[in-house]
């Protein structure tokens, strides 16, 4: 059962890379704790999403189709977790929980097309340090918790000019409890996640001024969120496994004094569910369905042209020797329709909407663990 969960988990990381509601990445799992004895992972993963906009002005020849909105971006992750006595463990994570990578080089949000002397941008990056203790209390209950620290910088082009900032690392909290019975491969582990505000220091530079910048400083919470995880064993060598994840992204904003720049409507849920399968004792296959539930529409803001999302993944773990393992997944994922208000420059007034419809998404990645 342990190559199976070795599938289920690299096939978890393929796929939340793929496309999340508000700028979720990573989905900030804790898997690493429930590794056996000590245990050591690297993770890297890449998407190349495809998502295009076809104009629909009120009036014919206001603005023009958009394409290749989204851009390819990839993330990587470290997991260190230490069996420190029979009843304590502790693990440290590194992730990039956040991200966003939005271009737009034609249609009413670009240099070429719309009023403004540059393309609409969104490059958002983010780490995470993530120090976690995990208690057993005995008859299969256990208790985690621990600090995340967040750290974000990014760049946003649009209507309200051009915005470059970057923050310290932030803290916040993080707790579980997790029920295991590890006859029939059972393990069910609840997380919680909290809010962490994020204090910025950064530039800002007017729409008609784009190299004359003055200086900003601003918060933005990023949002609280729950993890549910759960696996079983259902017959000989076969694993079910899934996940819950919930992220209070509704109502997440970044406002300076020059305006808003980002706004989310919507909490996000996503659901994952899949099989395992030990072929050998050498290697294991899964496959993975996942789906997020849409959020509204039209979209408050251009920097996020799609809603919600359903998604394929497949995943392979080999077994190299008792030690080392390497896990690799690929999945194919349809980003939600969104439309997005196109407004006249002059007189702010709307003419039309940009529709991104048959959106589209790859992902890959590859997971390497020595157990020590």
């Amino acid at each position: 059962m342990k190559k199976a969960l070795w599938v289920a988990t690299a096939l978890t990381l393929v796929a939340s890379t793929s496309f999340a509601g508000g700028i979720d990445r990573s989905g900030q799992g804790v898997n690493i704790l429930f590794e056996e004895g000590n245990f050591l992972q690297f993770t890297y993963s890449y998407a190349k999403p495809k998502v295009n906009g076809e104009a629909n002005p009120i009036a014919p020849g206001l603005f023009t189709d958009a394409s290749n909105v989204a851009q390819s971006y990839n993330s990587a992750g470290f997991g260190f977790k230490y069996e420190a006595t029979e009843k304590l463990d502790v693990a440290l994570i590194y992730d990039q929980p956040f991200g966003a990578h939005v271009l737009y080089t034609d249609g009413p949000f670009s240099a070429t097309e719309g009023p403004l002397p540059y393309d609409g941008t969104a490059e958002i990056n983010s780490d995470a340090l993530t120090l976690l203790l995990q208690y057993d209390l005995g008859n299969g209950f256990s208790v985690h918790g621990g600090a995340r620290a967040l750290k974000v910088d990014g760049v946003i082009q649009s209507g309200n000019g051009i915005l470059r900032a970057d923050s310290d690392y932030d803290f916040g909290g993080v707790v579980g409890v997790a029920y295991e019975k590890p006859e029939i491969a059972l393990r069910v582990a609840l997380t919680y996640a909290s809010a962490i505000s994020s204090d910025f220091t950064g530039q800002r530079a007017a729409p008609t001024s784009p190299t004359d910048f003055d200086p900003r400083t601003f918060s933005v919470d990023f949002p609280e969120s729950v993890n549910l995880d759960f696996q079983t064993g259902v017959a000989a060598n076969t694993l079910v496994f899934g996940s819950i994840r919930w992220a209070g992204w509704g109502g997440f904003a970044l406002d300076t004094t020059d305006g808003n720049w980002v706004n989310f409507d919507d909490d996000t849920i996503s659901y994952t569910i899949g099989v395992g399968q030990r072929i050998n004792d050498k290697l294991s296959l899964a496959l993975q369905l996942g789906f997020e539930e849409p959020g509204s529409r039209p979209s408050t803001t251009a920097l996020a042209p799609t809603t919600g999302s359903t998604s394929i993944g497949l995943g392979a773990t080999y077994q190299v020797n008792e030690q080392l393992s390497i896990s690799g997944g690929l999945t194919y994922a349809m980003p939600g329709d969104q439309s997005v208000n196109v407004a006249n420059p002059a007189t702010g007034t709307n003419i039309g909407t940009l529709d991104f419809n048959d959106n589209s998404a790859w992902g890959a990645g590859i997971r390497i663990g020595y157990r020590f």
